[in-house]
Parts: C-alpha cells; sequence; structure tokens
C-alpha cells in the first residue's frame, strides 16, 4: 500500500518543548501551542541570453510563534535584566514531535537565540473564567536536528 495512513499523521498534542532561559534548563510546562519556519530568503535575476528568471537562495531567517499559558516568570526576569543593563540572550528552546501512535518516528531540533516579541506583565479580565494565555511572534538565529522523521510503514 502506497498511500499515507491516518494513524500516521501526527497529534499535535504529542510532544515536548524544553526552554534554556539564562542557563536555566526546564520544560516549558506553559506551552500552549508553538510553531517555527524557515523562511529562505531568494534574490531573482533575469541572466543575459535567458528568458526565464532565475532563482538563488542567498540566506535564511527563523520565525514563528508561541501561545503560553500566563504562568512563569522567567521571560519577565530576563527582560527587566536587559532593561536594566541592555544585555539580552534570548533563549534556546529544544522541540519535540513524537505520537506513539505513528510509525513515522520523532523529530527533534534545537533553536538557539529565541526572542519572543512579546513579553506578558500582567493580565487581568472579570469577564472571563478561561485561563490567562498570550500570543507572541519569535525569531530564531539558528537551529539543529537532533533527530528526523522517517518515512512511515506503509510506504
Amino acid at each position: 500500500m502506497d498511500t499515507m495512513r491516518l494513524q500516521d499523521t501526527l497529534s499535535s498534542h504529542e510532544g515536548k518543548a524544553y526552554a534554556t532561559i539564562d542557563g536555566s534548563n526546564r520544560e516549558l510546562f506553559e506551552l500552549s501551542a508553538l510553531s517555527a519556519s524557515i523562511n529562505l530568503v531568494t534574490i531573482a535575476k533575469r541572466m543575459l541570453g535567458t528568458r526565464m528568471t532565475q532563482h538563488k537562495v542567498v540566506g535564511a531567517e527563523g520565525t514563528g510563534s508561541m501561545t503560553m499559558h500566563f504562568a512563569n516568570s522567567d521571560m519577565l526576569r530576563q527582560t527587566l535584566n536587559y532593561l536594566k543593563t541592555g544585555r539580552y540572550r534570548g533563549l534556546t528552546l529544544q522541540v519535540m514531535n513524537d505520537d506513539p501512535a505513528s510509525t513515522i518516528g520523532k523529530q527533534e531540533v534545537v533553536l538557539t537565540n529565541v526572542i519572543p516579541t512579546t513579553i506578558p506583565v500582567a493580565y487581568l479580565d472579570d469577564s472571563s473564567d478561561d485561563p490567562i494565555t498570550f500570543d507572541t511572534d519569535i525569531t530564531f538565529d539558528g537551529i539543529e536536528g537532533l533527530s528526523f522523521f522517517n518515512l512511515p510503514d506503509s510506504l
């Protein structure tokens, strides 16, 4: 059978993330959602004697977003230290997708110099009983692949 099976798709609930902030490594328990992508920077030029525009990759940029529960002050402490000293070190995030129901295995990456663009300070809302969450865009400057997905058993 040369087709993707539903059981080999990944559940977005299956995985973990760990953060290193100011040298302290811990599970990012307050994480609700995370996405990270590499955007390739390209140039386009039509060369002499050709009619088609050609493209060349000349760099890359790491971007993404996170939704987190308002339940930890590590990023606020780091930001307040930056405001006092002018020094900001960024975070390191180790993120693993690992759905045991899938035959593709796990993928684990490390994102370095992660900078969240929004740092939560205080939230109050008398119209909601929902847990407090916040959204932030992120950038990252480096990536290392620790493990990669396999082809599904069905292929």
